[in-house]
């Protein structure tokens, strides 16, 4: 099973990436980019997660600055950008995911989510689920 963080400040959105995921995954949830750099933070202490599923657009911190926060936090541990933490952007709005890209996002998939393409891009950077 894979250990994923579900970042989204929507409910709905988050309970249909969990029932998505429910055969797959582990996945913690976080409502905001406080709540995501928390979880985050402790998930670092038993071994961090395979991968991040972040909304773009949240209240108190958005998508964009927890990438850099997390991608930062990398460059300082010596990790090269690209072989950090895979993070798929989730969103409904395509000029933030360039802006994404160019901090170290690794792929982005569009709302509403499908099924399918989610899972696939996830096997993408994680291999099928252990």
């Amino acid at each position: 099973m894979w250990k994923i963080l579900v970042v989204d400040d929507n409910f709905t959105n988050r309970q249909l990436i969990l029932e998505i995921l429910r055969d797959f995954a582990v996945c913690d949830v976080a409502a905001n980019g406080r709540e995501a750099i928390e979880a985050y933070n402790q998930s670092l202490k038993k071994g961090g997660y395979d991968l991040v599923l972040l909304d773009v657009a949240m209240p108190d911190m958005d998508g964009v600055e927890f990438l850099k926060l997390v991608r930062e936090n990398e460059k300082k541990a010596g990790i090269p950008l690209g072989e950090g933490l895979p993070i798929i952007m989730v969103t409904a709005f395509k000029e933030p995911v360039n802006e994404a890209f160019s901090i170290g996002c690794d792929d982005y998939i569009v709302k509403p989510i499908d099924p399918d393409k989610l899972i696939s891009k996830i096997k993408e950077k994680l291999g099928d689920p252990k």
